[in-house]
């Protein structure tokens, strides 16, 4: 929480007399090599792709719990956000041992069940704190790591003390070497448990007196963001090459003015937070999300169902649970690069207020979704870095977005969220040919049209289109999402809806290691489609909308019978047990 109104008031918990002491900066060399190490070219690896999950307030068996409900419940889990408070003050770097007794174990438990786990933190280091939910820790006197850092120099304005949300402060100067090294020195014994990476949460916006005082001069404030996020991400992708740092890309809220925090290069995961739960909130998280991609931001996402239960202009002003917004916010965040559920009431699918059942299907439906499109998401991140086009493309001119918000996820899908209870909403359709994502049964619609009053009463669906030409590469292994079944676990599905232009899809598997996708049909939407493979390796299964069933499907010509089709949702299925060899796949009507 970031409740600054609130903390004014508080300002009485006061500061204890902290002075440096005497020659103190002759014993403060912390800094090696790595410390100067600058950060690697962008990446996001490929499990920051799967659906996150985060928590205010827990400890290690809450912890655990909460990852068992979704498991036990048949919903993805990918990556455990430990939020404030977990530390033993802020920021020591060290687990709290009454909340997490052993916190390796944890760490380890997670791993063992391909689950990574990032930690909140920021750039303060405290002279007074406290935890201003309930449920939050005590902390007595200054940071236990301050006087250190304060002896030394390590923090900008000479140590002044800052009021932030967890109490009074100073900021780590990023721009002393030694400092650097210090605070590295600090982090060395959870990277060295192979923690995953950093939510780095926007301390540094509490620093009221820019500029600041370093040790290279002046800096702005904007200089000082830069530096902190990049720091962070520079140091922990130097310890292990899949590490991220989750960031605020551009953000506004508190009172405080929009700007843009980490850059773009420094964001392999960008998270706009603490948006209230309701229809505002979910405007106000598309806003700064389409603001985010059209700067360069690649992986961007928002606190699915919205952080706050409250107004954060006006903490008076309570913002009940609604399920509508939950649900359509859910979808938005599923079609989102990054998935993340975190909310300042802490709910989870099953513990909502009301429609249980329903909620829990529905979230379901759209983790495992956003969990089978890892490739997808992963292929289309590699491209961006590598100077394409990001995966989340804004519709229309920054002028427009205001109540329409539809993007594109590559050139496949189209997303038109529904923005408030009317279930209603109209959808403009770009030029070429599009097909409804809950309608497999309907024919073809044609682009450049808008579509008027699309009505979308059930709950768990937001208007979905795919564009003809679209191959969108997934993981399945059960029926939920009906992009496969559970016979298609270990296999490469790919989903092909064949244009009469050929189009192709580069899929990234591992860094530098690419296959390419290309396919088209004749003129007639009834007429031979061809699917070509290249450099791809084991079982894949074909899903292909086609308006007729073949009499033949052929590999290289020669005819195969490891196929079926679906006359009521169009759909051909082929599977080959190997794609080595770079076939083509043929099927004639």
């Amino acid at each position: 929480m970031k409740y600054l109104p609130i903390l004014v008031l508080i300002a009485a918990c006061g500061d204890d007399e902290l002075l440096p002491g005497p020659d103190a900066r002759s014993s403060c060399t912390f800094a090696t090599a790595a410390d100067a190490v600058a950060p690697p070219p962008i990446h996001t690896p490929r499990w920051a792709f799967r659906p996150w999950i985060s928590k205010d307030i827990s400890d290690d068996a809450d912890t655990r719990a909460f990852v068992d409900g979704f498991q036990s419940r048949g919903i993805p889990v990918g990556a455990v956000v430990l939020d404030s408070p977990w530390e033993t003050h802020y920021n020591t770097f060290v687990p709290n041992p009454d909340r997490y007794p052993d916190f390796a174990d944890l760490v380890a438990d997670l791993h063992a069940d391909d689950i990574r786990i990032v930690l909140w933190v920021t750039q303060m280091v405290n002279t007074a704190g406290f935890d201003l939910e309930d449920g939050g820790d005590r902390y007595d006197g200054p940071s236990p790591n301050y006087q250190e850092g304060l002896d030394c120099g390590f923090y900008v304005d000479d140590g002044e003390p800052y009021l932030w949300w967890k109490g009074t402060g100073s900021g780590l100067d990023f721009t002393d070497a030694e400092a650097r090294g210090w605070w590295h020195r600090q982090q060395d014994p959870l990277l060295d448990l192979e923690i995953d990476g950093w939510k780095l949460d926007f301390g540094e916006q509490y620093l009221q007196a820019p500029p600041f005082d370093t040790d290279a001069g002046e800096q702005s404030l904007q200089a000082y963001s830069e530096a902190y996020y990049a720091d962070f991400y520079a140091y922990g992708a130097s310890r292990r090459e899949d590490f991220v740092t989750m960031v605020r890309p551009y953000d506004a809220s508190y009172g405080f003015p929009g700007r843009f925090y980490a850059r773009p290069e420094h964001a392999p995961v960008a998270w706009v937070g603490d948006n209230r739960r309701d229809w505002f909130g979910l405007s106000d998280a598309l806003d700064h999300i389409f603001r985010s991609a059209a700067a360069g931001y690649v992986v961007v996402g928002s606190d699915l169902g919205g952080y706050l239960d409250r107004d954060d202009l006006d903490l008076e002003t309570l913002i009940p649970f609604d399920t509508d917004t939950f649900s359509r916010w859910t979808a938005v965040s599923a079609l989102s690069p990054f998935m993340q559920l975190h909310g300042r009431a802490n709910l989870a699918p099953w513990t909502v207020p009301e429609n249980v059942d329903e909620t829990i299907a529905l979230y379901r439906y759209w983790a495992v979704l956003h969990d089978q499109l890892v490739p997808f998401w992963y292929s289309l991140a590699e491209e961006a870095y590598a100077g394409g086009a990001t995966i989340l493309r804004p519709l229309g001119a920054e002028a427009s977005w205001a109540g329409d918000y539809r993007w594109m996820l590559g050139d496949a899908l189209l997303v038109a969220p529904l923005l408030d209870a009317t279930a209603t909403r109209d959808v403009a359709l770009p030029a070429g040919t599009w097909f409804d994502w809950w309608d497999p049964a309907a024919g073809p619609i044609a682009g450049g049209v808008t579509l008027t009053g699309v009505v979308q009463l059930d709950r768990s669906r937001i208007p979905l289109y795919v564009k003809a030409g679209a191959i969108i590469p997934a993981e399945v292994a059960s029926d939920v999402t009906e992009l496969g079944t559970a016979a298609s676990a270990g296999a490469l599905t790919l989903a092909i809806w064949p244009a009469p232009v050929e189009t192709s899809f580069t899929i990234h598997h591992i860094r530098g290691v690419t296959s390419e996708v290309r396919a088209s049909r004749g003129a007639s939407i009834a007429t031979s489609i061809s699917i070509e493979l290249e450099q791809l390796t084991g079982a894949v299964v074909l899903r292909v909308r086609a308006e007729a069933a073949p009499t033949t499907v052929a590999r290289d010509g020669a005819p195969i019978d490891t196929w079926s089709y679906d006359l009521p949702t169009r759909t051909l299925w082929i599977t080959l047990a190997d794609a080595t060899g770079d076939p083509t796949i043929t099927a004639t009507p």
